[in-house]
C-alpha cells in the first residue's frame, strides 16, 4: 500500500467533500453538529491541512491549529478512512507534523471520545496521555521533546 502525506492546499470542495463523507464514521455523526459548516469552514480557513494520499483518494485528514505563543499544536479532526484503519497512517501524520515543527511546538493536544477505544489505544502508542476528562471527552497531550 502506497502512501503520501501531503500539506499542500486542497480546494474546499475536496476538503468539505471528505469530512461530509466521513461524517457517519463517527459516533455520533458529524452530521448532527449543529454548525457543522461553519465548524467546516473554520478548519480549512484556519487550520493547517494533514492528509494521506493512496491513489487518486485521500484516506485520511488531521487539521491542527497551531498556537505560536504557547508552543502547541491543537488537533480537533483527525478521521482515517476506516478501510485503512489500524495501519498507523494517523501515526505516520503526526510523526511528519512533529518532524517539521518539532522546533515551533513542544505538545501536541487533542480530544478523543472516551468510547473510542481504537483510537484512545493509537494515541496512547504514540505517546499521547489523558490531561483533562471533558464528559464525554478526554483532552489528550503529547510532549514533543527535542532531540
Amino acid at each position: 500500500m502506497s502512501i503520501t502525506i501531503h500539506t499542500e492546499p486542497l480546494s474546499y470542495t475536496k476538503f468539505r467533500g471528505f469530512i461530509i463523507s466521513s461524517a457517519n464514521w463517527f459516533a455520533p455523526s458529524l452530521l448532527q453538529m449543529p454548525n457543522l459548516d461553519e465548524w467546516i469552514l473554520k478548519m480549512y480557513h484556519n487550520g493547517s491541512i494533514y492528509y494521506a494520499i493512496s491513489g487518486p483518494n485521500i484516506i485520511s485528514l488531521i487539521v491542527g491549529y497551531y498556537n505560536r505563543e504557547e508552543r502547541f499544536l491543537y488537533i480537533p479532526y483527525v478521521c482515517v478512512h476506516p478501510d485503512y484503519q489500524g495501519h498507523g497512517i494517523s501515526q505516520k501524520i503526526i510523526n511528519y507534523i512533529i518532524e517539521h515543527l518539532s522546533t515551533d511546538i513542544q505538545e501536541i493536544l487533542l480530544e478523543v471520545r472516551k468510547d473510542n477505544n481504537n483510537a484512545l489505544q493509537a494515541y496512547h502508542k504514540m505517546g499521547f496521555y489523558e490531561t483533562e476528562d471533558r464528559d464525554e471527552k478526554y483532552l489528550m497531550k503529547k510532549e514533543i521533546h527535542k532531540s
